[in-house]
């Protein structure tokens, strides 16, 4: 079969995928206690995420020392944009955003973007130059597919946000993978120059701080069911664990 054929096909299986993970928080009105619980799934997931994919690809594509180096940058810059600049601002727009939700949904949001366009080049390449490996990488993608959009989406829930907003948000991102497809194959030379590593060991330091700095902390507000909430936490890296031994 054709690649650009092979590609469409995909590209419109991971759109149909991100668009069912970000609907199913959306789909009725979920308590505050259901909607934390929720919450801790995904700081699950993205810790999971963070540790058991993205900082190990990252080593494999540029040196271990660099991959670190660029995941405490990326920390660190979160830290500095949500803490120092953008805080000041959301302690004047309290009932838009209270405990935070609209800051840790947007660092979600631009993490998961570059995230996101990252793995759809990667995407782009492997379906180039080896059919096989397509099938590999575009396993992969859709095994978390839908639960990164979900989790996303329950932030933006959380953060008290009309679903024709949330729906601006996850529309674009479950673009971003096939976009990036598309453009490594449209610019294949240009984009084999390119040391990825970097960009995708940034992406795990925004992946680290939204789950460990925002998710995990919103997931134990609530005062009933934290037993319940450190199960999801440990269900959400499980799930990423089982991805990596199954893709």
């Amino acid at each position: 079969m054709d690649s650009l054929l092979v590609l469409l096909i995909y590209s419109i299986a991971i759109v149909v995928a991100a668009l069912i993970g970000a609907i199913l928080p959306l789909i009725r009105n979920w308590s505050s206690l259901q909607l934390h619980l929720f919450t801790a799934l995904s700081a699950g997931v993205f810790i999971g995420a963070a540790f058991l994919h993205m900082i190990p690809d990252a080593m494999e594509m540029t040196s271990t020392h660099s991959a670190l180096l660029f995941v405490l940058i990326g920390f660190i810059f979160i830290l500095f944009a949500e803490r120092v600049i953008m805080h000041s601002h959301a302690k004047e727009c309290v009932e838009m955003c209270e405990h935070d939700h609209m800051l840790t949904g947007f660092t979600a949001f631009f993490g998961l973007m570059i995230h996101s366009i990252i793995a759809g080049i990667g995407l782009g390449v492997a379906v180039l130059v080896e059919p096989t490996l397509g099938v590999i990488v575009f396993a992969a993608i859709m095994a978390h597919e839908s639960i990164e959009l979900f989790s996303l989406s329950t932030v933006f829930k959380l953060a008290r946000f009309e679903n024709k907003k949330i729906f601006a948000f996850v529309i674009p991102l479950s673009l971003m993978k096939p976009a990036g497809a598309w453009i490594a194959i449209l610019a294949f030379e240009i984009v084999a120059k390119i040391e990825l590593g970097i960009p995708l060991a940034l992406a795990a330091g925004t992946f680290l701080y939204v789950g460990i700095c925002d998710l995990l902390p919103e997931a134990f507000h609530e005062e009933k069911k934290r037993y319940s909430g450190f199960i999801l936490v440990l269900t959400g890296i499980a799930i990423m664990y089982a991805i990596g031994l199954f893709i």
